[in-house]
């Protein structure tokens, strides 16, 4: 009998391999507060790569708002939400999003990534036909495969190509449209007007995942669908980026949400969120719909608008605070992070898997906590980074 590779030594082997193709990701560690400028491996960068879009992550309203539960509540929730866990502090959050997203009813998660697989695996299964955008997330790519419907894949914003694709698709049992609304790689934005009105003509259900949309676009916050009067079937968001807490959420139907709650597997056979950090997010949605969030997305698209002024190859939308430069090679986006770390700048270089071949990028991360002057110093070291 031939002797099994050990889970060590194959675990070695794919790590060399990782390393030689530039691949190997090492973590890095965060000391102290969230926020625009940060410690980072002990020494105090800008950073640029966070997904903190309205800078409330370090915001010390959320502190007191943890504080305050935790005095009341201590920390965990002890149970699944199903059995004992489902504390009163869930039940304000959801009931504060749905109040904030129009929505008849609101699920909570413990990260968006349970979110989405949660979601898709409850309401899709074998005999309907899931049509996915090329770019969209892990989660929603992993959601789609453990659901067992069949996939269609069409190319990324072609919403041409998705109608045909729909077109073909009359037998299926049902249609099912999933997207990103705010691509997190690309940060680009997804024609959800015009999907929406395929899906109509095609009797197709929409899903939309606006994890990077929330709290950042739209009226109140309430992102790309409520912009352009969308509202799909489900719509996935996160408390863990605008929002500055942790967590996620499916805004839906009463009876969708009563459907995930019994059928979900991430959310059923999960501890639920600890009660502070419900209490937190909840903190953070008051402050994002309030004239105070307005004020902040006023000044994340106006550090949005600068940065693509001042770096002509950027990618996507003008307004949104995510900004790739692609370099291309997976060793050279590596030695350019460097080149701004040196310089006191830190943007992470975004390599294959998480983008295609060949992509290889600087994902920028802006928010709204920059200052003009700490602007000034990153868009400087990019340029000079990229340059080189």
């Amino acid at each position: 009998m031939v002797r099994a590779v050990s889970l060590d030594d194959d675990a070695r082997h794919e790590l060399v391999e990782l390393a030689g193709s530039h691949r190997l990701r090492v973590p890095r560690v965060l000391e102290g507060r969230q926020g625009p400028v940060i410690a980072l491996d002990g020494r105090e960068v800008i950073n640029l790569a966070s997904n903190d879009y309205l800078g409330l992550a370090g915001d010390p309203r959320l502190a007191t708002a943890v504080k305050a539960a935790l005095d009341e509540d201590g920390i965990g929730a002890g149970a699944s939400r199903l059995v004992v866990g489902n504390h009163r502090e869930h039940v304000r959050l959801e009931s504060a999003v749905a109040d904030w997203l129009r929505s008849e009813a609101v699920r909570s998660f413990n990260s968006g990534y349970a979110a989405n697989v949660g979601v898709l695996t409850t309401v899709m299964r074998a005999g309907d036909v899931v049509f996915s955008d090329e770019l969209n997330h892990a989660s929603i790519i992993d959601g789609c495969r453990l659901s067992r419907a069949t996939v269609r894949i069409y190319p990324h914003r072609d919403t041409a190509a998705l109608a045909r694709k729909l077109a073909q698709a009359g037998g299926a049992r049902r249609r099912i449209v999933v997207t990103e609304s705010l691509f997190s790689m690309d940060g680009d934005l997804a024609d959800v007007g015009e999907i929406a009105q395929l899906c109509r003509a095609h009797d197709a259900a929409l899903v939309v995942d606006e994890a990077h949309a929330i709290g950042v676009l739209g009226p109140e916050g309430r992102g790309l669908c409520a912009e352009h009067g969308v509202v799909p079937d489900i719509l996935i968001g996160t408390f863990g980026k605008a929002l500055g807490c942790f967590g996620a959420f499916a805004a839906t139907t009463r009876s969708i949400a009563d459907l995930l709650w019994n059928r979900a597997r991430t959310l059923v056979f999960s501890t639920g969120l600890p009660p502070v950090v419900a209490a937190a997010s909840t903190a953070a949605v008051a402050i994002a719909r309030s004239g105070e969030g307005d004020d902040r997305r006023r000044v994340l698209a106006g550090h949005a608008r600068a940065l693509r002024a001042a770096l002509p190859d950027a990618r996507g939308a003008e307004t949104s605070a995510i900004v790739p430069v692609v370099i291309g090679d997976d060793r050279e986006v590596m030695r350019v992070t460097a080149r701004l770390l040196e310089h006191g700048v830190f943007v992470q270089g975004i390599r294959p898997p998480t983008v295609p071949d060949g992509t290889a990028r600087l994902r920028i991360g802006l928010t709204a906590g920059h200052s003009d002057a700490q602007l000034a110093v990153a868009i400087d070291a990019l340029r000079n980074a990229v340059r080189q």
